[in-house]
């Protein structure tokens, strides 16, 4: 790059001094140099590092930059070369060396980058040695043309300069063979190729070098037959020309870097839009400059030192005033050259403030698809959802049909949109797939023709991705385009978020009022468990009640009219709360009632052992029962008890004084605790006025806000205060006391009483 610099240098300073007017030689002079001899060169080195540098680890690149440097050195002339032998420095060796070899063995090059560009071809791969035929010929040719080069120029030999004069007629026959043969391969290449993305960088690769190729070939036509140098042609012919050298270096360069090429066509409309339009503010600042410099250098001699300050400042400030309303005229080009990208961004914009107000989850990725689709001309669009370890496909649009698999949660797209978090992209067979491109995600993707794919995530929570398709113009996704997606994917991963929530909130709403429902029918058939109508017994007066904490509760009381007249009174509390309590509970009184149906035969300490073993066996190991179970026998006033370890009953005596109190504590274990026992039972006579309350522990431990209990105190001075109310008002009294202690604090447990009198 040093020695092109060195000798360019040389050159404009040359035409610089032996200028003082304007003139069509001297635009032509300047249209050499600074294209042909400068940016072509310069472009070209630019280029071709730029490029082996980001593809360094692809032959295609380091093949890119051999093609591009000695494409610089036939942009600048092959007579121009013996100058590096005027330098007075050891480095004209090297100098000559690296232009002669770059400059000759361009056919070479050529030929290889066809063949390997964009990818060998089926016979190739099949084959490898055989493209060595026509590669082998034409290496030696150009090296040894370089080599006698070389040698002529060093040694001054008569010998050497007539095998360079020999080679040199030869080696343009070469160049041109070559040149058809770099295009014959090409075009084959694209009518064999089975990739549409290497077809269009094939196409865009021959339109490019069909733009700098025709035109100079045309020019190198016309001197021929004016037998006229070419830089001799006439200023109105050259100057337009000789910029087409430029379009080799880019085009050639624009296929090798692109992830994924547009066809001709596009490329066509999108570049001219592009310079005429938003470049054209730039072109303005340099032409405006370049003006200032041309008439200041014109009429140097004629000026005076202010006038030339005068006229610098002039022109720096129509730069400046160009520079500064450059931004809102860009704004105002692309308004009228990029209505569509425009439009698109409007349109996402619009739609990214729209979805986070959106909760239906349908609807919701119905919006998001078509309108994606819509603003950027997208062919196909799919949303993946979150389900579990997979991510199924949710919503699809433009497939013949929707897609039906799912990518598991540790597959390589996920891991890179989790690493990432930002849009990944895929295009077609890349290689950003790890493993073979055979593999179930590979496939999918191909499926589902995914170029990129955009993360939904919320608080490093991957809840889905969208999966976009191609665009209608088969143009990449630009930079523009993936920073307009993420903001909607933010917005959309917040509204999916949303809709969930929403979704779970309904279905456990809707689950709780069918839960609630379920209760209230548990609590219904519960109710219909306790007694419905009380046995009349003579000299008997008695109620009960129970109020489950819950919707049904484990309490139990039930009084069952037994053979001579007798009356069986029951109480229970089964361990637990809810809906397991209640089974139990309506277990028990099924025990219970099969077999007081047998009591004129079995005695209350057998019936207690039979529901003991039933009950055992019935439910686990932590689920029992308290339970005291009594016969009244109205002719003896005899009340014959078993009390399974439930709270003992108060008995009431009237005496002459205050009444006395007698606990019914004589029985066993609660029922359903130990496989096997014995229980015991009591027996008290009942007089005349005795009153006898069976209760629950909800009762008795019943809880204020100061976790201070009411205790069983508390019930029997309540009872005592008010033992003469007669049994439903006393009940509602003793509920009423308990309430007043507890205040309002929730209790947790259910409350039942049962009241016994025995009249006079």
């Amino acid at each position: 790059m040093a020695f092109q610099l060195a000798i360019s240098w040389r050159s404009i300073e040359t035409i610089w001094l032996q200028t003082g007017v304007i003139t069509p030689d001297t635009i032509t002079s300047w249209d050499i140099e600074l294209i042909a001899h400068i940016l072509t060169p310069f472009a070209c080195l630019a280029l071709g590092f730029y490029v082996a540098w980001i593809r360094i680890g692809d032959r295609r690149g380091w093949l890119l930059l051999a093609v591009l440097i000695s494409f610089s050195l036939e942009a600048d002339g092959a007579n121009r070369n013996d100058e590096v032998l005027l330098w007075l420095t050891p480095l004209k060796h090297v100098a000559l060396a690296y232009r002669s070899f770059s400059l000759f063995t361009f056919p070479f090059w050529l030929m290889l980058f066809a063949f390997y560009f964009p990818e060998p071809a089926d016979w190739d791969r099949r084959h490898p040695a055989v493209k060595w035929i026509l590669l082998a010929p034409v290496a030696l040719f150009t090296c040894g043309t370089a080599l006698l080069r070389v040698g002529a120029n060093e040694t001054h030999s008569i010998r050497w300069e007539a095998g360079r004069e020999s080679f040199g007629r030869y080696w343009i026959e070469i160049f041109y063979i070559s040149v058809v043969l770099f295009l014959l391969i090409l075009a084959a290449k694209i009518f064999s190729s089975k990739s549409p993305d290497s077809r269009r960088r094939l196409r865009v690769l021959l339109f490019g070098i069909a733009l700098t190729l025709v035109p100079l070939s045309t020019l190198d036509a016309i001197a021929r037959i004016l037998h006229r140098p070419e830089d001799k042609l006439p200023a109105w012919l050259l100057v337009p020309i000789i910029p087409a050298l430029l379009f080799f270096p880019i085009t050639i360069a624009y296929v090798t870097v692109v992830e994924r090429a547009l066809d001709v066509g596009v490329v066509v409309r999108q570049s001219l839009q592009y310079v005429l339009a938003r470049r054209g503010v730039i072109f303005l600042q340099i032409l405006i400059s370049v003006v200032v410099v041309i008439v200041i250098a014109d009429l140097a001699g004629r000026l005076s030192f202010f006038q030339r300050i005068l006229i610098t400042a002039v022109g720096i400030g129509a730069v400046l005033l160009v520079g500064v309303g450059g931004n809102r005229l860009g704004a105002w080009i692309d308004r009228q050259f990029f209505r569509e990208a425009y439009q698109s961004e409007q349109i996402i914009n619009a739609l990214a403030e729209s979805v986070s107000s959106m909760v239906e989850l349908t609807p919701l990725l119905s919006t998001v698809a078509r309108r994606i689709a819509e603003a950027l001309h997208i062919r196909e669009v799919a949303v993946f959802l979150s389900d579990g370890n997979l991510y199924r496909p949710a919503f699809a649009l433009g497939y013949p049909e929707p897609p039906n698999r799912a990518l598991e949660n540790g597959m390589y797209t996920i891991q890179e949109l989790r690493a990432k978090k930002e849009p990944v992209r895929v295009y077609g067979e890349d290689v950003r797939l790890r493993g073979e491109g055979g593999s179930e995600e590979a496939q999918l993707l191909h499926e589902l023709n995914a170029q990129l794919v955009v993360s939904l995530l919320r608080r490093d929570d991957l809840l889905g991705f969208l999966s976009l398709g191609s665009k209608y113009s088969e143009a990449p996704y630009s930079r523009t385009d993936i920073n307009l997606l993420q903001s909607l994917a933010a917005q959309t991963a917040l509204a999916v978020e949303n809709s969930r929530l929403t979704a779970a909130v309904a279905s456990e709403t809707a689950e709780r009022v069918v839960i609630q429902r379920e209760l209230a029918i548990a609590r219904e058939v519960q109710e219909r468990l306790f007694p419905q109508s009380y046995p009349d017994i003579p000299g008997l007066e008695y109620d009960a009640t129970c109020r489950p904490a819950r919707e049904v509760g484990g309490d139990y009381y039930d009084f069952l009219e037994l053979l001579e007249g007798k009356l069986g009174v029951a109480i229970g509390d089964v361990s637990g709360k809810g809906i397991p309590a209640s089974l139990l509970m309506a277990s028990l009184q099924a025990s219970l009632r099969g077999q007081a149906a047998g009591a004129a035969s079995v005695s209350i300490e057998r019936m207690l052992d039979n529901i003991n073993r039933l009950i055992y066996a019935a439910t686990p190991a932590n689920r029992y029962a308290t339970f005291f179970y009594a016969q009244y026998d109205p002719v003896l006033h005899h009340l014959h008890y078993v009390n399974a370890g439930h709270n003992a009953p108060m008995l009431l005596r009237k005496q002459s004084g205050s009444p006395a109190c007698i606990r019914l504590e004589t029985g066993g274990p609660p029922v359903g605790l130990l496989p096997e026992v014995r229980y015991q039972s009591g027996g008290v006579e009942m007089s005349p006025g005795d009153l006898l309350l069976l209760f629950t522990d909800g009762v008795s431990e019943a809880m204020n806000s100061a976790d201070e209990e009411w205790g069983e105190s508390g019930l029997l001075a309540s009872l005592t205060d008010f033992s003469n109310q007669a049994a439903p008002e006393l009940i509602r009294t003793l509920l009423c006391a308990a309430d007043a202690f507890v205040a309002g604090a929730p209790q947790h447990d259910d409350m039942t009483l049962v009241v016994f009198r025995v009249l006079a």
